[in-house]
């Protein structure tokens, strides 16, 4: 628990820090005047940099951190050409979207740096499960070559097949080669031996003694050929109680397991499935950093896509408020994270500081969305808007602020009671 409060609290001052800094930069440039970055919040410890009029300090909560931009406080406006609603709208705007920006890119390059210097996970297997979008490929096809190049796992066959590639396949025995006509490269499913590729601590298998290596090969008295096979039986069947055989080593080994009951998104909406905490077995490839780049931009970008579905499914109700994660949520996965590993770890970090991004385009007081619509809406003019109304909006949105707040740490201390962390 200790550790992954330490780790929560550095990876948070270090997104804090890279979203502070670029509000600065950029706040600099655009000619404002900042006269404070704190890392913390609360009163002043102590100082240790000076740069122009900015005073670098440390301040007693550690928890986040601000820089002070003169003339975005209503109480600070005085119509002073260094103040933020004295410059244009480019610059008000480009100071206030620095901050959201900076920690998408720091998401990304995240997701990079793993890709880069981790590699890349994919199904060893380059024998087909289904294909029924991509005509002349078959079930059970095990794939040689495309266009002339030999293929050994199956990110190499999803990155080079294209329409009209010539593919050499065994099929039922036999080298047969095809061309693909027509395709659609996200219905191609692989065939995955039923082989546990990883156990995760704590969860169902792990509890039953299950080990990478062991291969599943019946539940509920029904034959397991594949992974697909292991799904089907296990997604349906939460808090079930199911009868599981599998072969580690040379033991036949019978057990029963109950699969825990989890979220998981299927397309544009939210269902529960069971998860008894086993993967597919993978293979780690290097990739380029021509490679590299899209893959991490896709992962990416398919994080805000989430977070910002997950908004829209609070608002239809699709998702509970109950389910939202508080402080000590964040906490408790950080320490999670970190049993998984330090890759496991940096995953997180990269999810959390992409979250950050797309919860501060909020246009909530005191979040940076609000700022950006108060600079969009004072286009043709530097002079700034009514005082009285930003202390009206800003108190408003800061109550909501802190009620959300309040919120997350109550969900916080019901889960903990329940034991769900």
């Amino acid at each position: 628990m200790f550790l992954g409060i330490i780790a929560a609290l550095i990876a948070l001052s270090v997104m804090v820090f890279v979203h502070e800094f670029f509000h600065l930069i950029v706040a600099k440039l655009s000619k404002m005047g900042a006269p404070i970055f704190s890392i913390g919040l609360g009163p002043k410890l102590f100082s240790f940099y000076k740069w122009g009029e900015t005073e670098f300090r440390v301040s007693a909560i550690p928890f986040g951190g601000y820089v002070e931009i003169k003339g975005m406080d209503p109480e600070q406006i005085k119509g002073e050409e260094d103040e933020f609603y004295s410059r244009n709208v480019l610059q008000k705007t480009g100071v206030v979207f620095a901050g959201p920006f900076s920690n998408f890119a720091l998401g990304f390059l995240i997701f990079l740096f793993i890709l880069l210097f981790n590699g890349f996970e994919v199904p060893s297997t380059t024998t087909i499960s289904d294909a029924n979008k991509a005509s002349n490929l078959l079930p059970n096809d095990e794939i040689f070559e495309i266009d002339g190049k030999e293929v050994t796992n199956w990110f190499e066959i999803t990155s080079r097949i294209q329409q009209d590639s010539k593919i050499l396949v065994n099929r039922d025995g036999k080298e047969t080669e095809i061309v693909v006509d027509t395709l659609i490269t996200d219905s191609l499913i692989p065939f995955i031996s039923p082989v546990v590729g990883n156990v995760i601590k704590g969860l169902p298998a792990d509890k039953a003694s299950i080990k990478k290596g062991d291969r599943i090969t019946k539940i509920q008295d029904k034959s397991i050929n594949s992974w697909e096979d292991i799904t089907n039986l296990i997604h349906p069947a939460a808090e079930e109680t199911l009868n599981v055989v599998y072969l580690s080593g040379t033991d036949t080994i019978k057990t029963k397991i109950v699969p825990e009951k989890q979220k998981t998104i299927e397309g544009d909406s939210i269902t529960y499935i069971g998860l008894i905490g086993i993967e597919a077995p993978t293979k780690k490839m290097r990739i380029s950093t021509l490679e590299a780049f899209p893959l991490a931009w896709q992962q990416s970008y398919r994080t805000a896509s989430l977070i910002f579905n997950s908004f829209t499914w609070l608002f239809q109700r699709k998702v509970s408020p109950k389910e939202l994660a508080g402080p000590v949520g964040i906490i408790m996965i950080t320490k999670k994270s970190m049993d998984r590993g330090f890759i496991a770890l940096l995953m997180f970090v990269g999810l959390i500081t992409i979250n950050l991004a797309i919860v501060n385009l909020i246009p909530i007081p005191p979040l940076d969305g609000f700022h950006i619509i108060m600079s969009l809406a004072t286009f043709n003019s530097r002079k700034p808007p009514s005082k009285t109304l930003l202390k009206i909006v800003q108190t408003v949105g800061t109550i909501v602020l802190f009620s959300l707040m309040a919120l997350l740490i109550f969900n916080d201390v019901i889960k903990g009671i329940q034991g769900k962390f």
